[in-house]
């Protein structure tokens, strides 16, 4: 007679239960109170058709392009925890649409980070930290990556590229913890003291393909002021995953001299070379495969060292004045000389505290924040320049904060899905 009271349980997995016949549901203390002061009415709730309606309604879903606008938004760490959401959700982060999408949605530049090769002898690796934290956070948090190697050839689209001596080079996506060593070239000449390797690295859009390019430095036969240089360019292909020599070119570049990337274009200053004029930039398309002259602008009497670097995606060049002041130049349309633009005058007067750099000047500007502050290497510290009000201040650090008095490289990367084994390049 028990068991003749129980509920039965569906037998299918979806089935739902009918609600019992032969009794009422329970009653609350609240509504047992109802019924002994109030109309009979006042019993039972009733639900009106339309509620009991909405009740069984699904909750809205978004169309599937708004979801992916949305998830364009994020940091890289939370769309792969969110990979467990859904299979589409999960095939989001190798496709490659959704991949160039991501990188073009940052506004605030919340996934751009600053990495630092640091020469204190308490900091092993690199340093990383947000650029946001830079300028609006009154102490800036960093990290360490202790496994990579110091010297940065350059970084694209989430991609940082490392050398390790003359030859041997790895692509690393931090964001991910994903590397790649590129494979070696082959190209056997003998070497000597005088002979040096320079890189490059950068995007060729015109094919979807991330490509190194290395050129080794050869003297040939010496001049009166030293000696003459060859240069061979060889260029590495991430779809082929194969090196291939493609120019040769009788100057050289300065040592240790990473490239510019800037519109599809590697750039790098010359020496003062038979045929070229002071501090030439010369200019690789990496398309193309051609190289060509950079004009610059007129920099006016007195004009002494000149440093190259990129600001905001677009080609700069710092000229030095002596000690007065650095002028920061800008290319608004590349390979045009009349769209060379004087962003900003930066006077030494703010660093005048530091008697003891008096043999130091500004490196490269390094970003422009959306309130118009500079921040710039000076030395081997980071300044952050106010143009409006001519005041320089220095970023506060944490516990890493040694790593940010001895600063060899700089380098910027942002935070992406790009793999560098090339996987996720679209075919």
């Amino acid at each position: 007679m028990e068991n003749q009271n129980q509920e039965s349980f569906p037998s299918q997995p979806n089935q739902r239960l009918s609600p019992p016949t032969h009794e009422l549901p329970p009653i609350s203390s609240n509504e047992q109170t109802q019924k002994r002061n109030g109309p009979e009415s006042h019993d039972v709730p009733v639900q009106s058709p339309k509620s009991s309606r909405n009740a069984n309604l699904s909750p809205p879903s978004f169309p599937q392009e708004i979801v992916v606008e949305i998830l364009s938004y994020l940091p890289v760490k939370s769309l792969l925890r969110f990979t467990c959401v859904s299979k589409s959700w999960k095939t989001l982060k190798s496709d490659p649409c959704f991949i160039k999408k991501h990188l073009k949605t940052d506004p605030k530049f919340s996934k751009k980070r600053l990495l630092i090769s640091s020469g204190s002898v308490q900091i092993q690796g690199i340093v990383s930290c947000s650029l946001n934290a830079i300028f609006d956070d009154p102490i800036v948090t960093a990290t360490t990556f202790e496994d990579l190697p110091q010297w940065f050839v350059g970084s694209c689209n989430g991609l940082v590229c490392i050398a390790i001596g003359r030859d041997a080079v790895i692509l690393v996506n931090p964001t991910l913890g994903v590397s790649k060593m590129l494979p070696d070239f082959g190209f056997k000449k003998s070497w000597n003291s005088y002979c040096y390797t320079v890189f490059g690295f950068g995007f060729d859009a015109s094919v979807d393909d991330y490509k190194v390019v290395r050129i080794r430095c050869y003297p040939i036969r010496p001049f009166e002021d030293g000696y003459n240089y060859e240069s061979i360019f060889e260029v590495y292909s991430l779809r082929t995953n194969c090196w291939r020599m493609i120019l040769e070119f009788p100057f050289r570049i300065p040592f240790r001299t990473a490239a510019k990337h800037v519109n599809g274009s590697l750039n790098w200053p010359l020496f003062n070379q038979p045929g070229w004029f002071l501090d030439t930039i010369i200019s690789l398309d990496l398309a193309e495969e051609t190289c060509k002259e950079v004009p610059q602008p007129c920099y006016g009497d007195r004009a002494s060292k000149r440093s190259l670097g990129v600001l905001d995606g677009c080609l700069c060049v710092l000229c030095h004045y002596g000690r007065s002041y650095t002028d920061v130049w800008v290319m608004k349309e590349y390979g045009k000389r009349e769209s060379w633009t004087k962003l900003v005058t930066i006077t030494y007067m703010g660093v005048s505290m530091y008697p003891n750099k008096y043999y130091e000047c500004f490196v490269a500007p390094l970003f422009v924040s959306r309130s118009g502050e500079i921040l710039l290497q000076f030395g081997m510290e980071l300044f952050i320049y106010n143009p409006k009000q001519k005041e320089f201040s220095t970023p506060r650090f944490g516990p890493l904060s040694e790593a940010f008095r001895g600063i060899y490289r700089t380098e910027f990367y942002e935070e992406s899905l790009v793999l560098p084994t090339g996987v996720n390049q679209p075919s």
